[in-house]
């Protein structure tokens, strides 16, 4: 389980959901996330790493509201924040394989390049989630999918069905169409669904008793919607 998933369970047992994973120690927990998103904070500075963003978060999301785009973000973030999916924003967003919008025109910058309002609603997703105003709503998510395109692929035989939710996982969050996980295979089972959102940096950890696991929700819309 990746370091956001299991600070976003951390979160979960705070906030008075059921309690973090046995031997889990939440305090340490947080201070390793907060660290690596200082790390990748300046990364995510740049007027090229922005640019990127929005264009893919757009291509990706752009009909999934507020909270739809702030998912893509985070999920981009979380990946960026992870280490393993390239060096900076640019090496995550081509990774290949990994965005089909930006596979299908090779590379993120051939992505329509979006407008100033666009820009700068993608901006302040940004900038609240780096500041810890913004919690995450995918629960520390890297992988994400439209579940019904995927199985109508499956179905149609486009794509293996054992792509459909990642091998049948489950997901740790949904945002309108789009379901997010932790795992992008099927090897380690189905993630667990946190009750929670992420911290914001100076939120209390603690545990808390058990009680009934609730479903993921979609947070409330974060920004006025768009005119178009």
């Amino acid at each position: 389980m990746s370091l956001m998933a299991v600070a976003a369970l951390c979160a979960a047992a705070a906030a008075g959901g059921n309690p973090a994973p046995t031997g889990t120690d939440c305090k340490a927990v947080a201070r390793e996330y907060q660290a690596a998103v200082a790390r990748a904070a300046p990364l995510l500075l740049t007027s090229e790493s922005r640019d990127a963003i929005a264009r893919v978060a757009y291509a990706e999301a752009g009909n999934q509201g507020d909270s739809g785009l702030a998912g893509v973000v985070y999920a981009i973030m979380n990946r960026l924040i992870d280490g393993g999916f390239g060096a900076g924003v640019p090496a995550v967003l081509n990774a290949r394989g990994q965005f089909e919008p930006v596979g299908r025109v090779g590379g993120w910058d051939r992505l329509p390049a979006r407008s100033a309002v666009e820009q700068a609603h993608i901006d302040t997703i940004l900038n609240l989630a780096l500041d810890g105003r913004l919690p995450d709503p995918t629960n520390g998510a890297r992988y994400f999918q439209n579940p019904r395109i995927v199985a109508d692929r499956a179905a149609s035989g486009t794509v293996s069905p054992a792509v459909v939710n990642f091998g049948g996982q489950k997901p740790v969050a949904v945002i309108k169409d789009h379901a997010f996980y932790d795992a992008g295979t099927s090897g380690t089972g189905a993630a667990p669904v946190p009750h929670s959102l992420i911290l914001a940096p100076d939120t209390p950890l603690g545990g808390a008793s058990p009680e009934q696991r609730q479903p993921a929700s979609q947070p409330t819309s974060l920004f006025v919607p768009l005119s178009h």
